[in-house]
């Protein structure tokens, strides 16, 4: 039931926001042309390095985790030049974490997630699949004649985790109900033209509470993505 209420509360915020990205440049459309506005509409791919912290000691990422997003960004300006601007996007990111975390559960179905300190034990590897929202403020030195110019643009992204795999060497299997399916990430880019530096950090926590058996035991998981994201056109 909370699972289900969850899913329409999330598309219920996908539509107010695409509604208003959508419909308030419609209402603005005559004071757009007087003013000269112009819009960025965009195409963005981004493909990132993970680095994951822990408020673990013992916690070692195995080997290299990375991010993969890709997506649309609707441009709302905001100013009369339009170097300063709101955007509204719909995208997909793909995220693979690798860890030295153990999994187990118990007869009874308690589940226990614990940190190995064996250096020989295999890795653990966490698969996300997710559909985002970013939400931006935009700043640009771009014009309408010139379309090679320096940007900043950060804001927010929320995302709903659809598919939650974990993986062994030997084994996969589905950690749906281990992991959070609703988050935000914050997000930075900045750079020239189409190539552009990325930064985000997730807000919320990775693990649902529920994925320890014993309350005193609990830890969790902050990705770091640093990389690059290509805007086009």
């Amino acid at each position: 039931m909370i699972l289900k209420s969850t899913y329409q509360l999330f598309y219920s915020c996908l539509f107010l926001f695409f509604g208003l990205g959508f419909t308030l440049p419609l209402f603005a459309q005559e004071e757009i042309q007087e003013n000269s506005f112009y819009r960025e509409d965009q195409f963005y791919i981004g493909v990132s390095f993970v680095a994951l912290v822990s408020d673990q000691l013992a916690f070692n990422p195995r080997g290299i985790s990375r991010h993969f997003q890709w997506g649309l960004i609707r441009d709302i300006p905001l100013s009369e030049d339009g170097q300063f601007a709101a955007g509204i996007g719909l995208g997909m990111s793909f995220e693979r974490y690798n860890t030295n975390v153990v999994r187990k559960e118990n007869f009874n179905s308690n589940l226990s997630y614990s940190i190995s300190t064996d250096p020989n034990y295999p890795p653990f590897f966490f698969s996300i699949q997710s559909l985002e929202l970013p939400l931006s403020i935009r700043w640009r030195n771009s014009s309408t004649t010139d379309y090679s110019f320096w940007r900043i643009y950060g804001g927010i992204a929320l995302q709903w985790n659809y598919r939650l795999k974990a993986k062994t060497e030997n084994l996969s299997f589905s950690v749906a109900e281990d992991l959070k399916n609703l988050g935000a990430t914050a997000h930075l880019s900045f750079g020239y033209n189409t190539w552009n530096f990325y930064l985000a950090y997730k807000l919320t926590p990775f693990f649902n509470p529920k994925s320890f058996s014993d309350p005193a035991l609990t830890f969790d998981i902050s990705p770091i993505k640093i990389g690059l994201i290509f805007y086009l056109l």
